[in-house]
């Protein structure tokens, strides 16, 4: 490394100390999300190679999935004899009403932990907020997961699950359940940029994760002295709310929407001023 290029990276690195302005930049960013919405779909197209199979796959993994965790559940375990029975076809709902959910934030943060390091013509060679890669990202997995979400109305009706006004509960769910996710989107961009490995690792912890949630279970099967675990888990009150509103037929408790909102608001603020900080040292890094 030649001394110009010592010099270069050290003001990079000084800079980045500093925060640039936030509101500015963040209006700059929203200004863009068009440009990542045109991205998302161009690169699903891509991904998906304009196949029908490509296009289904985002059903179908979940979908296969939950198979597997029903058979688990039901043949292993031995819970019944019939696997048509309709109590065990109302668990299959179950176990798959989670997982559609759960595809939003571990296909978004697989999608966005390589977006950056990925991106990196686009780091070097326009003007536009970096924010936008993880960002499309996120767009990307919630492009996906709407249809996943007609799938499963179809497991709803013949699990006959409740129906009604409550069901307009999923979507506070599903936007808080955003919200987490592009915070810890752009804070797992960044710091796959330091450490090339987080990509590669993370899907063992997106699998852990999902055991960890009430998504192959119910909350209400977590024992009571474990209970307050949701708490500290980012998306486990919002799966638990979710349950409540899907499979029980009520609203969900007000207590596990503030601890969503709280986790929501924490998630976003961390990612954001995360990536700020370090946004300056793509460049070098990259």
């Amino acid at each position: 490394m030649n001394e110009q290029t010592r010099s270069t990276a050290s003001r990079v690195y000084d800079s980045a100390k500093h925060l640039p302005p936030i509101g500015p930049y963040l209006r700059e960013t929203l200004f863009h999300l068009a440009f990542a919405y045109e991205k998302a779909k161009l690169d699903l197209r891509a991904t998906h190679k304009e196949t029908w199979l490509g296009r289904l796959w985002n059903v179908l993994n979940p979908l296969l999935l939950g198979a597997v965790y029903w058979l688990l559940v039901i043949v292993i375990f031995g819970r019944a004899g019939n696997l048509f029975d309709p109590d065990e076809f109302r668990v299959l709902a179950q176990i798959l009403g989670g997982l559609f959910l759960f595809s939003l934030p571990s296909s978004a943060l697989s999608l966005g932990a390589r977006s950056i390091v990925g991106g990196g013509a686009f780091v070097l060679n326009t003007r536009l907020p970096r924010m936008i890669l993880p960002l499309g990202s996120v767009i990307s997995a919630v492009l996906t997961f709407w249809p996943s979400l007609l799938v499963y109305a179809i497991f709803h009706l013949i699990a006959d699950y409740p129906m009604g006004w409550h069901l307009l509960w999923c979507l506070p769910i599903i936007l808080l359940l955003a919200v987490i996710t592009t915070g810890l989107t752009i804070a797992i961009a960044t710091l796959n940029v330091y450490f090339r490995d987080v990509a590669s690792f993370l899907p063992y912890v997106t699998r852990i994760w999902l055991y960890l949630t009430p998504i192959i279970y119910l909350y209400e099967n977590i024992p009571q002295g474990l209970r307050a675990a949701l708490y500290f888990n980012p998306i486990g009150t919002l799966f638990a709310a979710w349950q409540q509103v899907l499979f029980e037929g009520r609203p969900p408790d007000l207590g596990f929407l503030a601890m969503g909102a709280f986790w929501s608001a924490l998630s976003l603020g961390a990612g954001v001023l995360t990536f700020l900080r370090r946004e300056r040292e793509f460049a070098v890094r990259i």
